[in-house]
């Protein structure tokens, strides 16, 4: 996985993609319009599809923090919600 998270770039760029977990666990994909993504059975496979998905496009694709869960609610605002949750590591 190192040749990946060289490609992960930090939160100071524009993102096209978001990694994380969701509530249950699962590891999310899923893009600014919510509308590519997608649940995982780990983070390296949802690392490939989000650069695959963004071309490898410097800066498309970022990591949420262990603290920050996703959900891919379609209701949602924003496409993907992230929610701090306190005491989740």
């Amino acid at each position: 996985m190192g040749t990946l998270a060289r490609d992960i770039h930090p939160a100071s760029t524009l993102h096209r993609f978001m990694v994380g977990r969701d509530p249950q666990g699962r590891w999310v994909v899923s893009d600014e319009l919510g509308m590519v993504g997608g649940i995982f059975a780990d983070k390296e496979s949802a690392v490939r599809f989000a650069l695959t998905e963004s071309d490898h496009m410097p800066g498309a694709v970022f990591c949420a923090p262990c603290e920050v869960t996703l959900s891919l609610d379609p209701l949602s605002d924003l496409g993907t919600a992230a929610v701090a949750v306190p005491g989740r590591h």
